[in-house]
């Protein structure tokens, strides 16, 4: 994010100093993990965590703010949830359905065309038990480990929707992630969102 400062005078008089700062962070309008095998209609419900495993494809839909630039870095970052067996990857890919999420029509994300798009990222295990992005970053799988993948040159239109979809490599494979759906418990004994491992999109 930035932000950005201006003045404006009309007929010489001062109308004051402005100022404005873009979003630094921004959290999914929808995230879902989907049966992509079943093929139903599903409802709105807070599941605290997305599976990518088999049959099941994480979905994530953002809202790219109209004051990014191609000047800004952007990022995707993941949070993960509990173990995670890896024996092939996973795959972060484009998503080109545009308007998706869990309202009871033909754009619901259980029923809606589940074809993937590029691939942008791939995190593979190799045989010594390493886990690496495919530009050869080495990270951990362990709970509460941020996974970031760099997006600045897959996201290069702005003010508009950018979806993404995560799926595994191999049949074996299994990895959780935290959704925006994670709250933590408060003091009061009551619900509070726990934002900080929420998936989001950095701009910097």
């Amino acid at each position: 994010g930035g932000t950005y400062n201006w003045s404006v005078t009309v007929d010489n008089v001062s109308g004051g100093n402005w100022s404005f700062k873009t979003d630094d962070k921004i959290y999914p309008l929808n995230d879902r993990s989907v049966d992509v095998t079943e093929n139903k209609s599903l409802i709105p419900i807070q599941i605290r965590n997305h599976e990518v495993s088999k049959n099941k494809i994480t979905f994530l839909r953002f809202d790219i703010p109209s004051t990014i630039t191609d000047s800004h870095k952007i990022n995707l970052n993941l949070v993960v949830d509990g173990d995670s067996t890896l024996n092939g990857g996973i795959s972060i890919q484009e998503y080109g359905q545009m308007g998706w999420g869990e309202s009871p029509n033909n754009k619901n994300i259980g029923i809606i065309d589940h074809s993937l798009g590029a691939t942008i990222a791939t995190l593979t295990s190799l045989d010594n038990g390493t886990t690496v992005w495919d530009n050869g970053t080495a990270v951990s799988l362990d709970n509460g480990t941020t996974l970031s993948v760099d997006l600045s040159d897959k996201i290069t239109s702005y003010g508009e929707e950018y979806s993404i979809a995560i799926r595994a490599l191999e049949t074996t494979d299994k990895v959780t992630f935290f959704s925006k759906e994670k709250r933590s418990i408060d003091k009061g004994g009551g619900y509070s969102h726990k934002k900080s491992v929420w998936p989001n999109l950095t701009f910097n």
